[in-house]
């Protein structure tokens, strides 16, 4: 009999003893009974849900410090880059200190969450996410925080993961804008610019564009010149307007490329791609060149007047 039980026992003889000399009766089966309620597992007493080695701990929760965040709610970032830090807390919402070790993976709004993998963090409570893309429209990038805990002297391991949704605002001022703004090359080794126009208010009557673009003729050569006006693209959201396109003239280190709608179709507001640009490098091309969208660029109202540009992009393609 280890000494715990005997303890209890001990009590409960003491306690006949003061029974019988006090008069009281008491029998056998009674005190059976009582010893019989001794734990079977004399840990099962000792059970702690608080305790990260006891079985029935459960991983605490994870919340973002910065408050205009939540794992909740998707939520907005307005810059091409974006750190999230993170505390653990416990079930009353205090913060808590555990040696977790963290991993994180994320998609842009065209890729599966699934298809990525996770990176770790290096235990600390923060990830940092560049190149971040403009999103439009219902687009959302996905993320995963991966937390683990290492129970001390046992193989036992506690680990959960967490999700969130963000949007992209970085670009807040009317103008044409590159999407993606780093530009790798495609399966043939061309490079392709797709350029949006964005912030578009409906009041603006936009109903045409000259787009210039400024690039280096040394490295890149223009190959293929679309613009996006069929059913369904920002120019022509309800499939009611037509689009008028002149053949883009292409100068040494611009190309200007024109386009308008005619028709009484949907107004057209927010933002959404309007063309797009490959190119094929030279054999001087090495390492990463720049575009950007040169301030000659014009919008037109249908009554043809000027609709200002008020932000003018920059993008990298890069080898």
């Amino acid at each position: 009999m280890d000494n715990r039980t005997m303890n209890i026992f001990k009590k409960h003889i003491s306690l006949l003893f003061l029974l019988l000399i006090s008069g009281a009766l008491i029998s056998c089966d009674t005190i059976i009974s009582s010893i019989s309620e001794l734990p079977e597992n004399e840990d099962e007493e000792a059970s702690n849900s608080n305790d990260p080695t006891d079985p029935s701990y459960t991983l605490p929760g994870i919340r973002f410090t910065n408050g205009n965040f939540s794992l909740d709610t998707p939520f907005e970032v307005t810059q091409r880059e974006i750190t999230l830090d993170w505390d653990v807390i416990d079930n009353n919402g205090s913060t808590i200190e555990f040696d977790f070790e963290y991993s994180y993976r994320y998609a842009s709004p065209e890729e599966s969450i699934q298809s990525k993998s996770f990176e770790s963090v290096n235990e600390f409570e923060s990830i940092t996410i560049s190149n971040l893309n403009e999103t439009f429209g219902d687009e959302l990038y996905t993320f995963e925080i991966y937390a683990e805990y290492s129970v001390p002297n046992s193989s036992a391991v506690k680990d959960t993961t967490f999700e969130g949704q963000f949007s992209v605002n970085a670009f807040q001022s009317r103008g044409f804008l590159f999407n993606p703004y780093i530009i790798n090359s495609n399966n043939d080794g061309s490079y392709t610019a797709e350029i949006y126009l964005d912030e578009i208010q409906e009041s603006d009557d936009l109903t045409a564009f000259s787009l210039v673009l400024n690039y280096s003729d040394a490295l890149l050569t223009v190959t293929d010149v679309q613009v996006f006006g069929e059913t369904g693209s920002f120019l022509n959201p309800d499939g009611s307007n037509t689009l008028v396109y002149v053949q883009p003239e292409i100068t040494s280190n611009f190309i200007t490329i024109e386009a308008g709608i005619a028709g009484s179709g949907a107004s057209i507001s927010g933002g959404g791609a309007v063309c797009e640009i490959t190119f094929a490098p030279t054999g001087s091309f090495q390492g990463s060149t720049s575009l950007s969208i040169h301030n000659t660029s014009v919008l037109k109202s249908s009554e043809g007047f000027n609709i200002d540009i008020l932000q003018f992009d920059q993008a990298d393609v890069v080898q």
